[in-house]
Parts: C-alpha cells; sequence; structure tokens
C-alpha cells in the first residue's frame, strides 16, 4: 500500500552491475512531488543507465546487485510493478525520440492515441495540442506527418507533448533538449517548470549541461563514474561546491557558484 508520507521515488543503495565491473556504486536520492531533480555528470558517468534503471527499462546486459526503488513507499521488485505505472503515473523521455513513437502512424495519430486511451474527448485534445504546441514554437499541422520527417529537436518537443497533454505524477528525462538550439530549450525548460507547477509532477532528468540544471533544479545530483560526488539543494550547491569536480563542471560551463538558478519561478 501506497505511503502518503515516502517519497514518490525513492533510491537506495543502488549498485548496477555489467558483468564484474560496476556501473553505479551505492547510489541513494529521491524525489518527491513538485520536485526537479537534476543528474549531471560527464559522457560515461553513468547518468542514463541510473535513469533507466530507476524507470524500470534498464539495459538487458545490466543487474542490480544491491539496493532497493521504491515508488510512494512501495518497493519496485519486478517489470510488472513498473509496468503498472507506466502511461498515468510515469512517463520516460528517451535522448533519441524517435523511440517513442512508431515510425508508420503520424506524430499527431499517436498523441492522439495516448490521449484517447486516458478518455480525453477528441475536441479536447485539439484544444489541448495547439495550446502545447505554441508554448514549444510547433505548428499542430506540422505533426500530421511521419515521425522520422521531423527534425532532431522538432521530434524532441514532440515527445515532450506525451507529458504537456497527459501530466504524469512522475517524468523521467534523458538529455530532453540536446538537439535544439538555445532559445528553444528555454521554452522547453519553461514548459518542464509549468508542468511541475500546475501539475506536481515530480521529474527526474538528467543532462551534461549544468547551465540547464542551474535553471531547472531545486536538487542536484553529480555523478562520476557512477558515484554520486554531491547531492542537495541546488541554490546551495552551486553557491558553495564541496567538491574539486563539481567545481571544474562550473568552470568548463562558464558559470560559477551562486549564479542564477531559476526553478523557484
Amino acid at each position: 500500500m501506497a505511503n502518503p508520507t515516502a517519497p514518490l521515488l525513492s533510491v537506495r543503495d543502488l549498485t548496477i552491475m555489467a558483468g564484474q565491473r560496476p556501473l553505479i556504486r551505492h547510489c541513494s536520492w529521491h524525489v518527491q512531488a513538485g520536485e526537479i531533480l537534476i543528474i549531471v555528470g560527464e559522457s560515461g558517468s553513468g547518468k542514463t543507465t541510473l535513469l533507466k534503471t530507476a524507470a524500470g527499462i534498464p539495459d538487458q546486459d545490466l543487474a542490480c546487485t544491491d539496493g532497493e526503488i521504491a515508488y510512494a513507499g512501495v518497493p519496485l521488485k519486478r517489470p510488472s510493478d513498473w509496468q503498472a505505472l507506466r502511461s498515468r503515473d510515469m512517463q520516460y523521455l528517451f535522448q533519441d525520440a524517435l523511440s517513442s513513437f512508431c515510425p508508420v502512424r503520424t506524430v499527431y495519430d499517436q498523441l492522439w492515441d495516448a490521449a484517447r486511451f486516458s478518455g480525453m474527448p477528441k475536441d479536447t485534445f485539439d484544444q489541448v495540442l495547439a495550446d502545447r504546441t505554441a508554448v514549444l514554437s510547433l505548428r499542430s499541422d506540422a505533426l500530421k506527418t511521419w515521425p522520422q520527417n521531423l527534425s532532431g529537436g522538432m521530434i524532441q518537443r514532440a515527445e515532450l507533448l506525451f507529458s504537456l497533454i497527459q501530466p504524469p505524477r512522475l517524468l523521467f528525462a534523458d538529455e530532453p533538449t540536446s538537439a535544439v538550439d538555445s532559445v528553444t530549450q528555454k521554452k522547453m525548460a519553461q514548459a518542464l517548470l509549468r508542468l511541475r507547477r500546475h501539475h506536481r509532477t515530480a521529474i527526474v532528468l538528467v543532462t551534461h549541461d549544468i547551465r540547464l540544471a542551474a535553471f531547472l533544479a531545486d536538487t542536484l545530483l553529480i555523478l562520476k563514474a557512477g558515484e554520486i560526488v554531491e547531492y542537495g539543494p541546488a541554490a546551495s550547491l552551486l553557491a558553495q561546491p564541496r567538491s574539486e569536480y563539481t567545481r571544474r563542471l562550473l568552470t568548463l560551463s562558464g558559470l560559477k557558484g551562486g549564479d542564477l538558478h531559476a526553478s523557484g519561478n
């Protein structure tokens, strides 16, 4: 039975192995309803491995050898436990956004299928779609084509529409703005903030872009070589990073401690 006082998602002492090689070592973190947790690290740090495992879609050649993942205080142990939560409770945005779409059906039809399955009337769907595409600077009619006909930036925004039309309780996002320009990135970030503000969606987002993390995060988790280097409130962590690794990430991004932190907007 769900525990209303428990974190929406909690990860405790998680270890993930590729054969005899550890990819994630004893990671513990949690996210509350309405919280934005950003996982930051360089390429190869284990960000996507950690995110996919928490979302119940781990790579088949990996194994969790220790730890526990729980949703609202209820341990998730079998693939069916996660499957029962998908769509209405959990959604996942892949870095390769085409992975979220069938190649032989239009983007519009697939978005409508998801909305129809939840019981949304067609006229309501069209109104909501028009509003959400405007937020992301997309044209609704541009979605009436095959997914592979859209640019990388357009398909990433189209993938985000699933969550904006049917807001989940928990959203996992793997580099959701990697294919867009800085102006579009800001619009997508603002859409995520709106999702949190209006629907109390918890968001766990992976990025190597510490500027995006500084803009969005309530909480930061800095990951290096599969281990947590720092974890805590974003404002204080950015203002006074404790580790040399975090300071180096800030320096490489051009940020300094105390720079803009906007997720409370």
